[in-house]
């Protein structure tokens, strides 16, 4: 008489956890068109029927990645947040041991409708809004706007498509620019 084998009970937060890292490295490398439900449920170890009862379709799948990967916690929380916020995200962008999948996830759903509008509703929604609410008036959500545009730009071109190889000297001086141009759209409305 052979013993039933027991399923091995599923831990439903590790398992999204591992969903959403997976569809934010296939959507980053891939982009949304080319990423598919079953090569991101293969990264994550799951079963797209799994993957798919959790978030329904590739768009909610997209839409949660996307949220995932830019949340800013703890970096609008504390006293010296807003007098270091330009070091602080100049440091974040350059840290080689942080990997920035949004700006890739973003521009490579500019080629796909449903996607460029999940995209544009989750960077208002969960970035500028914020943002720009923390920055307050006069024209907050301006300069939260032009603080993302150019934390985007700064991240494809410093990390994500390096146009020269980056020497220490030019990343330093890059990086003492950014975090100046940052701090004064806080700082100055």
């Amino acid at each position: 008489m052979t013993a039933a084998v027991k399923p091995k009970p599923r831990n439903a937060a590790k398992t999204k956890a591992a969903i959403l890292a997976a569809a934010q490295k296939a959507f980053a490398e891939l982009g949304y068109s080319q990423a598919g439900i079953r090569e991101i449920a293969a990264i994550a170890g799951v079963s797209s029927t799994l993957l798919l009862r959790y978030y329904g379709s590739k768009a909610a799948l997209f839409e949660a990645a996307l949220i995932e990967a830019m949340k800013m916690d703890g970096l609008l929380a504390g006293d010296d947040a807003r007098s270091g916020f330009g070091e602080t995200l100049t440091r974040l962008f350059l840290d080689p041991g942080v990997d920035i999948k949004p700006p890739s996830i973003i521009a490579l759903s500019t080629g796909d409708a449903e996607a460029r509008d999940i995209a544009t509703r989750v960077v208002e929604q969960h970035v500028v809004v914020p943002l720009g609410k923390w920055l307050g008036p006069p024209d907050g959500y301006a300069r939260a706007l032009g603080i993302v545009m150019m934390a985007m730009g700064f991240v494809l071109f410093t990390r994500q498509l390096p146009l020269l190889p980056m020497r220490k000297s030019v990343e330093a001086k890059l990086g003492k620019w950014f975090a100046k141009t940052v701090q004064a759209m806080v700082d100055k409305p």
